[in-house]
């Protein structure tokens, strides 16, 4: 066999490593997504806990809790570039406080926005006072992220827009006392009727699509076949 038969036959074997190896990898993501998604599950198949007085300061991680208070009007920050869809949004969040006057930081729910950066809430939006949710902690970004206010629209009311929620960030710009961690807001069947009425703000997204990534591995392996298949038949000409 010619050398130049030889190199491509050597060119499409190392395409199709690569190729079949990032179909590995995305089914190796597929996995990892439904055992997330198990646990995921499961806490949403079990009972809501009650959080009193005082929040632990550690959350329980993936649990499924009840906090009783009244929202803080005073500041939330959006949670921009979030999209559900395939429409443009921000992901809401605002503190519950208890009667005590500690605060949790609740992430409400998607809210449209055409700029995926600044949107508004109705009054009727912070009429709950229970909320059921998955208890989550703050995890920093990898990059560093800005907080940048926005033009404000209610008088007392300051909205903060940034990428994502960091523990720093947070305590500057809420009052305490407030819990380290973040409630994850769960349309709540077992609530009163007033309070399963909520405005259409609470859309969960915490389950990601998982037949992303088996369309992705499917398509990286037939990559690999094409090119094992199309490097032999080019070679044989030659």
């Amino acid at each position: 066999m010619r050398p130049r038969a030889l190199a491509v036959i050597a060119l499409s074997v190392i395409v199709a490593a690569v190729c079949g190896r990032l179909g590995v990898w995305q089914l190796d993501r597929l996995h990892a997504k439904q055992r997330l998604h198990g646990s995921q599950r499961a806490a949403l198949e079990a009972p809501p806990r009650d959080l009193a007085a005082p929040l632990p300061l550690a959350p329980p991680v993936g649990s499924r809790v009840r906090v009783h208070g009244v929202w803080d009007r005073s500041a939330h920050v959006l949670l921009s570039g979030r999209t559900h869809q395939g429409a443009a949004g921000v992901s809401w969040v605002s503190v519950l406080r208890l009667p005590t006057g500690e605060g949790v930081l609740v992430e409400r729910g998607w809210v449209p926005a055409d700029d995926a950066r600044d949107a508004t809430l109705d009054s009727t939006a912070f009429a709950d006072t229970v909320v059921t949710g998955l208890a989550l902690p703050i995890v920093a970004p990898a990059r560093r992220t800005m907080w940048v206010r926005l033009p404000e629209r209610s008088a007392g009311e300051v909205r903060w827009s940034a990428r994502a929620l960091v523990a720093d960030s947070v305590t500057a710009r809420f009052r305490p006392p407030l819990a380290p961690w973040v409630l994850r807001a769960l349309p709540d069947a077992s609530a009163p009727v007033g309070l399963r009425d909520r405005p259409p703000i609470a859309e969960p997204w915490f389950v990601a699509d998982e037949t992303m990534h088996l369309s992705y591995a499917i398509q990286w392996f037939a990559f690999a076949l094409i090119a094992l298949v199309g490097g032999f038949v080019l070679a044989r000409r030659r």
